[in-house]
């Protein structure tokens, strides 16, 4: 966040939270057409064989949800939090690298706050 300013790295943690999203539909989009056209006609090994890949994909379905909706709901949640509520301007402020919970400093009137806390307010002060 600190290298990309705050709106283009929300529109990059959209992006990518999109891409995850994609790519649960597109796996979604495969165990469906498995079922349709491959179905439960066979019997033996083919069929456990198949029953095994619809677990997989369906695994798989789920761990692409769950990235998508942690990126999306980090994202959302920063950017509800992205206005320095000194002046009131929307993504100018910096960040301290390496330190949870984030720290945003506002580039205009220097208030300090936490990113990711709606409830929380950091002090003025340097930590």
């Amino acid at each position: 966040m600190r290298l990309l300013n705050f709106i283009r790295w929300h529109e990059r943690q959209l992006f990518m939270s999109f891409a995850w999203l994609v790519s649960c539909l597109m796996c979604g989009f495969l165990f469906v057409a498995i079922i349709e056209f491959v179905g439960l006609k066979f019997s033996g090994i083919f069929s456990i064989i198949t029953i095994l890949l619809l677990y997989l994909i369906g695994i798989a379905i789920i761990e692409l949800f769950r990235r998508f909706w942690m990126r999306f709901s980090f994202a959302q949640l920063c950017a509800s939090c992205a206005t320095c509520r000194s002046c009131g301007r929307y993504g100018a402020f910096d960040v301290r690298v390496g330190v949870r919970p984030i720290y945003a400093r506002c580039k205009h009137c220097n208030h300090q706050w936490v990113i990711g806390q709606p409830g929380s307010r950091a002090s003025d002060a340097d930590r």
